[in-house]
């Protein structure tokens, strides 16, 4: 009996990956996200999921993996052979390092029988988004709390969670270790920041066990990052090195620029940003208080915030059908929310627009047409859409172009959330595995290991694990 691994998806992709470690019977899956590609997405506003097909649907469009006892039967119907959960004889359970949806899109289409952790901060955000309909597609399950420290065992293999992020949600790696060896997985990594001890708290750890195999986050091994530091995109060229490159900016600095941008405007300020981030939420209703400004959410915004931190929040409803006046017609959801919040009318804005700072998302971007724009300011936070690769982004600017707000994005192309280059390399060679996949990001192959073997593995394909080495299955004697 040996242990297997399986790459399933994420590979040449920023997010979803999906693994699989199995020792016999008992299986451990890291991860059910999906990766984000809006030019790709076939449910793109128009197309609208199948209710009954919706898993196999999921499966014929990659957005999750072919796996066996993972799905309910109802859902496959026989679909590819798949073996349903309710026959299949794995112990599996699956864990998700975050709550960003290249993470975990795709954990609602698990057969409830199956154990999922999530860390609890992140289950009462999702339980918000579900509550508003904006949560991940899902069966009725619960989730089983993830902790800093404290291992799970499924039969013979056991998972170790590795605090990584102290952001709302929690953020975690995953050091997995069975009869035959180790496997770590970094989850999105990052060595600068509020949580750059966290990393090197992870590598010191590491750097104590035998790492047989090293998963590893590449997302800004893109060309435009490294040639912001490089004149090149030679992998040969990426020096270790703990500090941040020269001329990038820590979150510190991404911080002070965007309170500056926001205490220098002088009518009414309107941000969109990723609701997932409950971070971002406290940041800007900080922000708001110290430049005499309100901070003023959108309902279903405004829901996520008050489950989360149990606050009173100041709402705006929007011109929409999704918020009626009728009693009688409002989602229960928006009911409990009307009773626990206060309530920004459009007239107490336009008396004194420099006083707000207005969430607004893209599903509702037309209210800028009846805001008042005189000296006004849409600031983008990396909320959807984010960037010029969403088709949804050109429409976003044409909307905001018809009218007096001025368009200011918080992205900084000095800096990058995930972890510079060097400072990766850094990592890898500190811990220096047996064997690297670096995986999560476009140019994989351009993070080299120190002395072990870079392994870039066929999805799909299932890997022995023997001896600090990982052999395909078929080739295994």
């Amino acid at each position: 009996m040996k242990t297997k691994f399986t790459m399933h998806t994420g590979l040449r992709t920023i997010g979803g990956v999906v693994c699989s470690v199995q020792y016999g019977k008992d299986r451990v899956i890291f991860e059910m996200g999906s990766a984000y590609s809006p030019v790709t997405d076939v449910y793109d506003g128009t197309v609208l999921p199948r209710s009954k097909a919706w898993v196999r649907d999921a499966i014929r469009t990659e957005n999750i993996p072919p796996i066996h006892g993972l799905y309910r039967k109802q859902d496959l119907d026989g679909f590819m052979d798949l073996v349903p959960a309710e026959e299949s004889d794995l112990n599996t359970a699956v864990f998700i390092t975050h709550l960003h949806l290249d993470h975990m899109a795709g954990v609602g289409m698990i057969a409830p029988q199956i154990p999922v952790y999530m860390h609890k901060n992140a289950v009462t955000i999702e339980r918000a988004l579900e509550a508003t309909g904006e949560g991940v597609p899902t069966v009725e399950r619960e989730y089983l709390p993830l902790e800093e420290g404290s291992p799970i065992s499924v039969g013979k293999i056991t998972l170790l969670p590795v605090l990584t992020s102290r952001r709302s949600y929690k953020q975690f790696a995953f050091f997995i270790t069975t009869p035959d060896g180790t496997i770590h997985w970094t989850g999105d990594f990052s060595m600068h920041g509020e949580d750059a001890d966290l990393a090197i708290k992870e590598m010191e750890f590491l750097k104590s066990q035998d790492v047989d195999v090293m998963l590893c986050d590449t997302t800004a091994f893109m060309d435009n990052v490294l040639l912001q530091m490089f004149d090149t995109t030679d992998p040969a060229k990426i020096l270790p090195s703990r500090e941040i490159p020269p001329g990038m900016l820590d979150s510190k600095d991404v911080d002070e620029r965007l309170f500056a941008i926001l205490k220098e405007q002088k009518g009414l300020c309107v941000f969109n940003y990723y609701q997932r981030e409950m971070d971002e939420v406290m940041k800007f209703i900080e922000w708001t208080e110290k430049v005499n400004r309100v901070c003023v959410f959108e309902p279903d915004c405004a829901y996520i915030v008050y489950k989360f931190f149990q606050i009173k929040p100041n709402i705006f409803i929007p011109d929409s059908e999704r918020y009626p006046e009728d009693p009688a017609l409002q989602a229960d959801w928006f009911k409990e929310l009307l009773t626990n919040a206060t309530v920004v009318t459009r007239e107490e804005i336009y008396d004194n627009p420099a006083g707000y700072l207005l969430q607004n998302s893209y599903r509702h971007i037309l209210e800028l047409f009846d805001l008042p724009a005189e000296n006004g300011a849409y600031l983008h936070s990396e909320g959807i859409p984010i960037g010029a690769f969403d088709p949804a982004y050109e429409n976003m600017l044409r909307i905001i172009n018809r009218t007096d707000f001025k368009y200011i994005t918080f992205f900084c192309k000095n800096y990058f959330g995930h972890g510079y280059p060097p400072q990766v390399k850094y990592f890898v060679d500190e811990v220096d595995p047996k064997i690297l996949i670096p995986c999560h990001g476009f140019n994989p192959e351009r993070l080299l290991p120190k002395n072990g073997v870079q392994l870039l593995p066929i999805e799909g394909e299932t890997y022995i694990l023997d001896d600090g080495k990982l052999i395909l299955e078929k080739d295994y004697e």
